[in-house]
């Protein structure tokens, strides 16, 4: 199995893509350290992942904006497994007036908000697994199509996608010496059945192995929407 006997950290596990991803990973041997802002989902969640994989499971509500939240998640999984292999940071938030308010009409406790879940949240993230990862390993950062994008009535979630993108650019290029990989999805709601788990087939291949050569970048999962 390719993630045998590595250990793999990922926020927003509880549900949506982070749910599907956790699956994944589970079902080709991995142990998972999740993270999410609902702990009741988050009971849910490893109770079914254990049950349907027998995988060992650490799991913590954790707030992404809270720095000494996300620092002790590490910790904790570190001490558990012994090493992080890999990360998805995929705790996200869209918020109430996408789609419906423009910029001059912004509330700016949502914008607040939106940009610290977002984008400081992925940054924390971040911050603490660069420190932890063991040189190798890979993260993978969950931006947006509307982070390639401009789009009316949607400037705090498109800008904080955007950041995204800009922080895993930088990331890359501070931890590529040590073989540490950093990359960013961009996905899009397709309205069908299955965009959960095509988006975390994406998120596992750039944790493995397979995609060591593959850093800095921002892949598409968008069925031809930004093309």
């Amino acid at each position: 199995m390719a993630f045998k006997g590595k250990t793999i950290a990922l926020t927003g596990g509880a549900s949506g893509i982070g749910l599907a991803t956790a699956h994944l990973l589970a079902s080709r041997g991995a142990n998972l350290s999740l993270a999410d802002v609902n702990q009741s989902a988050l009971d849910t969640a490893v109770e079914g992942i254990r049950k349907k994989h027998g995988t060992e499971v650490l799991a913590m509500a954790v707030d992404v904006r809270k720095e000494e939240q996300v620092e002790e998640w590490t910790r904790k999984t570190v001490e558990r497994f012994g090493e992080l292999n890999g990360a998805a940071n995929l705790a996200g938030v869209i918020g109430k007036s996408i789609g419906l308010k423009g910029i001059i009409d912004q509330d700016i406790s949502e914008w607040d908000f939106i940009l610290d879940v977002n984008l400081k949240g992925v940054m924390l993230c971040l911050k603490s697994q660069m420190r932890a990862i063991r040189d190798g390993g890979s993260i993978v950062n969950a931006s947006s199509i509307a982070g390639v994008q401009g789009r009316p009535n949607n400037a705090a979630y498109s800008a904080s996608k955007h950041g995204v993108i800009g922080l895993t650019r930088s990331a890359a290029k501070e931890v590529g010496v040590r073989g540490v990989r950093v990359n960013a999805i961009c996905p899009v709601a397709l309205r069908r059945s299955g965009k959960a788990n095509e988006v975390a087939s994406l998120i596992a291949f750039l944790l493995s192995d397979e995609s060591t050569f593959i850093t800095g970048a921002s892949h598409s999962v968008d069925g031809g929407w930004n093309c």
